[in-house]
């Protein structure tokens, strides 16, 4: 067995042993996990001294049994917060979408890079095609910048020196730290034959009851329905949309400005 499958096979007995804790049997012996897990005992014991090393179960001194730890309910808080905010912000993309007639987007950071969680599509026949999952560094287009404007500033700095070294910033660096600011200030951006020629968009942040900006709620269209009158028309749906997302993450206060 080379040493990739030995990599695979560790990660595959590591899920089963995960997969051992219930609800109704949060907290395991050894001898029980390897039961449930089909694995010889010593293969558990070493599996478990590894997924403790890295905070993924603990071992009660008292009467030794296994049980999950902390940073499997980090993991487990992520999936259920996208997933409310999926719910909470369905009902107003919608609703934005038949208001303006462009596909609405709902996006998150994930490191250095932002990704769709939901997409409504614009009817048009003439529209952006927009991929639930599909990845975009933080540094293009407006609905990254969006997110990394909110970012604490030596976070903003990695991530733009990272995208610099990939080759992935479309203007200097000075040029994106003013953008930036300039976002974290007015509370939109907006980008025009940015990444994709031919099509424009407008992103607004979304907050959480922390305060903290969690996703970015965007509209993406073809430049051919574009006008002035229409953009600042768009920026403004996006952005009461967002507020209205936000309000109903808990969160109150969001101002923006859409006026020229």
């Amino acid at each position: 067995m080379n040493a990739e499958r030995e990599k695979v096979q560790s990660l595959e007995r590591a899920l089963r042993i995960l997969d051992c804790f219930t609800m109704e049997k949060p907290a395991l012996f050894l001898g029980e996990i390897a039961e449930k897990s089909n694995l010889s005992k010593s293969t558990v014991h070493r599996l478990l001294a590894t997924m403790a090393l890295c905070g993924y179960v603990k071992q009660d001194e008292n009467n030794q049994k296994y049980s999950l730890s902390l940073q499997v309910f980090k993991l487990g808080s992520i999936v259920g917060a996208n997933m409310s905010l999926r719910s909470v912000a369905l009902s107003f993309m919608k609703q934005l979408c038949s208001e303006i007639s462009e596909t609405i987007v709902l996006n998150i950071a994930d490191g250095d890079h932002r990704v769709c969680i939901e997409m409504v599509e614009s009817s048009e026949a003439v529209r952006n095609f927009v991929k639930v999952g599909q990845r975009v560094p933080l540094c293009q287009g407006a609905s990254s910048m969006v997110l990394l404007a909110y970012r604490p500033e030596d976070q903003q700095r990695r991530t733009i020196d990272q995208g610099e070294i990939d080759g992935q910033l479309l203007i200097s660096k000075p040029e994106l730290l003013d953008r930036l600011e300039q976002i974290s200030r007015i509370g939109y951006c907006t980008s025009v034959n940015d990444r994709i020629l031919g099509a424009f968009a407008v992103s607004s942040p979304i907050f959480d009851h922390h305060g903290r900006v969690v996703a970015s709620l965007g509209a993406v269209g073809p430049v051919q329905r574009l006008t002035e009158n229409r953009m600042q028309f768009i920026i403004e749906k996006v952005t009461q949309s967002a507020v209205q997302i936000s309000s109903a993450m808990g969160h109150s206060g969001v101002k923006v400005e859409t006026g020229k």
